[in-house]
């Protein structure tokens, strides 16, 4: 678990790295020793860095956890660069004997400036000190997988990985920020860069921030999906074979150097292309390296995808080590959960990937890979109705209603008409009608427990509204692709996904999340992500030969559906715990939720299949659990 930390001010010399050795003290997790603690004194700045990782990390180049120095440039890195041949000729510099990661990071910024981070490829997090410019960058991969979180302190700044590292500096003030702590229990998006306290925020994936004395701290993104979004019209099996290769390329670039290398593999069609696009870049000589762990599922649960699984693994000539899914406890000891993670947010599946990651390290890996990123890539929702709409191809939009099984006039206007409407004739007809406001159909609206005037007075709305990122307008499923790839609530998850996977002692890779493959898929037409009720259309004729022809086929119903499981628990070993929370509720107490419509919720739920308000139920605790454990500190804050 590879780790940074920096600190820049108008102070004394020394005192930067005294920030620095406090924040050190609470990432043993995170590694033995730091490599080291560099320190530059520039005019009036006093700076310092440094990065912590374990030898297992540094070995297998798992997350470098290394600082560097090169010229006027000192650089804490906490990445996993990849395709670095290539970035290495455009520096022009020699692959061999390969420079680190923070060197490379080095490089790039000395010879393109803050333009530079674009240019690297791969997941990072960090933090470099120009002593030449008096002036301190970090910046953070699109991906968001690795975390990284600033501060103000007495005119300066400090980064580090986590919240708890720069909550160890007693000058940094405990105050909780309720707008916050209110978008987690209402399951917004949380598109503000703020946590859960007021004096510290998270630097946005795809962003650099800077800091000097000057200007103080601002930032900016250096990562977009570029503006050629489903541009690309090269025929179906031509972008194949293309996304194969590029495929095959980005899981060679994340394979363990040596030793096995795990693979996350469900029934459906994601991971089952990571793992078909492994066994080429492997070759049949080391096809064994591969190591699939999979979730059992009961015969008639909608999870069940072991006679899938077994399929593709056989066609590999390769086994899966399988785990029980009810072998695996949804919420195991939320309360002591809730008091030692950092911030209010929890992953609904924690123990779920826990219990995956545990068992790639019971297959000897400590690298493993999944297919996360094919959702966001290669299908689209019934959103695509409206482009359609929006562009007058009636008969088109008539074949596509009819393939998805389409009826009713109230979803005709929902998915098809409304959004390529101007947005003031839906505005119009609500409230003629005497209806809310209407919203797109990213947007999300709170739980019906949380109460609409408690989330006015934290001032979350406006907060949410103003940092929301701006979306492309000609075109809705290009909005959507935007959405996916840059809203801060998936780099928070691939932060969280990463986090569990190396507290088990494993690093997990999303080799779908590759740039050049999310690159290439974003450019690809729609129609090559849904049509009719088929969908990753393009990512299935892609891995023709490398699976079983049935396990590509279409599909009459969803598989790996995880609502079963997940309500299962919730009635049963979770039961007594999720009533014990809905006695007091902390977040009552602030005028957040009301306490009886939470209970009612949960009566519903225990009641009626209804797995969505069972999720919003759970992140409504989980946030209340958190709340309570950490609400000791100075009276919390509004936005």
């Amino acid at each position: 678990m590879s780790a940074i930390v920096a600190a820049a001010g108008p102070w004394s010399e020394g005192a930067a790295t005294a920030r620095v050795r406090l924040a050190l003290g609470t990432l043993g997790a995170y590694g033995a020793e730091p490599a080291r603690v560099g320190s530059a004194a520039t005019g009036r700045v006093d700076a310092a860095l440094s990065a912590v990782a374990h030898d297992w990390e540094r070995t297998l180049r798992l997350g470098t956890g290394e600082v560097v120095v090169h010229g006027a440039l000192t650089v804490a890195a906490d990445a996993t660069l990849h395709h670095r041949a290539d970035l290495c000729r455009a520096l022009g510099v020699p692959a061999t004997p390969p420079p680190t990661d923070a060197m490379l990071a080095a490089l790039a910024y000395a010879r393109w400036g803050e333009d530079g981070f674009a240019r690297l490829e791969g997941d990072f997090a960090l933090v470099l000190w120009d002593a030449a410019a008096g002036r301190l960058v970090a910046a953070r991969s699109f991906t968001g997988s690795r975390a990284l979180y600033v501060t103000r302190s007495a005119d300066g700044v400090v980064v580090a990985t986590t919240v708890e590292a720069l909550l160890a500096d007693p000058r940094v003030p405990r105050t909780l920020d309720r707008a916050a702590i209110a978008a987690v229990a209402a399951g917004l998006w949380g598109h503000a860069p703020r946590t859960a306290y007021a004096a510290i925020d998270e630097v946005p994936a795809g962003h650099r921030l800077t800091w000097d004395v000057p200007h103080g701290v601002r930032t900016a993104p250096f990562w977009h999906p570029g503006d050629d979004i489903l541009m690309d019209r090269a025929p179906l099996d031509t972008a194949a074979e293309a996304l194969r290769a590029l495929l095959v390329d980005a899981v060679r670039e994340r394979l363990a150097p040596e030793g096995p290398t795990a693979l996350s593999l469900s029934g459906g069609w994601d991971s089952t292309a990571v793992g078909g696009a492994a066994t080429v870049a492997l070759g049949a000589a080391d096809a064994a390296r591969l190591r699939p762990v999979s979730i059992s599922y009961p015969a008639g649960d909608p999870g069940r995808e072991d006679e899938l699984i077994q399929d593709v693994v056989a066609n590999w000539g390769i086994r899966t080590r399988w785990l029980d899914v009810d072998d695996i406890t949804l919420l195991p000891d939320p309360g002591a959960r809730a008091a030692v993670r950092s911030l209010p947010f929890a992953h609904l599946y924690e123990e779920w990937n826990r219990a995956l990651a545990r068992g790639a390290r019971a297959e000897g890996a400590r690298v493993m890979l999944d297919g996360v990123g094919g959702d966001q890539l290669f299908q689209v929702s019934d959103i695509l109705l409206s482009d359609l709409f929006g562009r007058g191809r009636w008969l088109e939009l008539a074949r596509q209603w009819k393939a998805r099984g389409g009826r009713g006039l109230a979803n005709v206007w929902r998915w098809a008409v409304k959004p390529a409407l101007p947005p003031v004739i839906p505005r119009v007809i609500a409230r003629v009608r005497g209806l809310p406001p209407p919203t797109d159909h990213l947007h999300r609206r709170a739980p019906f427990w949380v109460r609409a005037d408690g989330l006015e007075a934290t001032g979350v709305l406006a907060r949410e509204a103003a940092a929301a990122p701006a979306l492309p307008r000609r075109s809705r499923v290009l909005a959507e692709t935007h959405a996916y790839l840059r809203y801060a609530f998936f780099a928070r998850v691939m932060a969280a996904l990463r986090g569990f996977a190396l507290e088990e002692g494993v690093a997990l890779r999303s080799p779908l999340l590759d740039d050049r493959v999310v690159r290439f898929a974003a450019r690809r037409p729609w129609s090559e992500r849904s049509d009719g009720r088929e969908t990753k259309i393009l990512l299935r004729r892609a891995m023709r030969g490398l699976l079983p022809a049935h396990v590509l086929a279409p599909r009459p119903h969803r598989t790996g559906v995880t609502s079963a499981y997940f309500l299962r628990q919730l009635r049963g070993p979770a039961r007594a715990d999720v009533e014990a929370m809905l006695a007091v509720p902390r977040l009552a107490e602030w005028g957040l939720v009301d306490a009886t419509l939470l209970r009612r919720a949960w009566e519903h739920v225990l009641r009626h299949d209804d797995d969505e308000t069972g999720a919003r139920l759970f992140f409504t605790l989980q946030a209340d659990l958190w709340t309570r454990a950490h609400d000791d500190a100075a009276a919390p804050v509004t936005a």
